[in-house]
């Protein structure tokens, strides 16, 4: 799984390369051996460190719009299994790992026609008003004169350069 693609899309690809039900216990193995490379995609979140809420509405939605639509998505079945296996194994427990909005937003971005190519545009699309919104506030007060967008160097104190 390419951990490059935004979190939707790596979720989409994981569901196809486990296929079947019957994959879901090697998958899972896989992801908790520290020697290999796999990843369970769309589980955890840098806030949420226990069940991300957003998961439980957007697994609901992802079931109303595929009813709603009349698709039987084999996606949602492997979804709702490696889901009910984290929810139940110490391993994912101990490490907080719990599906994150991610995790069924893929499922159902692609069941209203939204090739995967375009998740990324869709998030930004969202958080466009947002933006706009709060540049128009910072535009409107009388105490903005300019916007100074704050940025830390973590980075090594000293380096040594060739």
């Amino acid at each position: 799984i390419n951990a490059e693609y935004m979190g939707n899309e790596a979720v989409l690809n994981m569901l196809a390369e486990i296929g079947t039900k019957d994959n879901i216990p090697g998958f899972v193995s896989r992801a908790k051996d520290k020697g290999d490379n796999t990843r369970l995609m769309g589980f955890g979140h840098r806030v949420y460190r226990n069940y991300d809420p957003r998961a439980k509405i957007m697994q609901q939605s992802c079931h109303e719009v595929l009813n709603e639509l009349g698709i039987d998505n084999p996606h949602l079945e492997l979804a709702m299994e490696l889901e009910r296996i984290s929810l139940t194994d110490p391993y994912f427990i101990d490490k907080k790992l719990y599906p994150n909005v991610d995790f069924y937003s893929g499922i159902v971005l692609s069941a209203i026609g939204i090739p995967t190519e375009m998740f990324t545009v869709m998030f930004a699309m969202s958080r466009v008003s947002g933006w706009i919104s709060h540049w128009i506030e910072s535009m409107e007060s009388p105490e903005f004169k300019i916007s100074r967008p704050r940025q830390l160097y973590t980075g090594a104190a000293k380096r040594d350069y060739p």
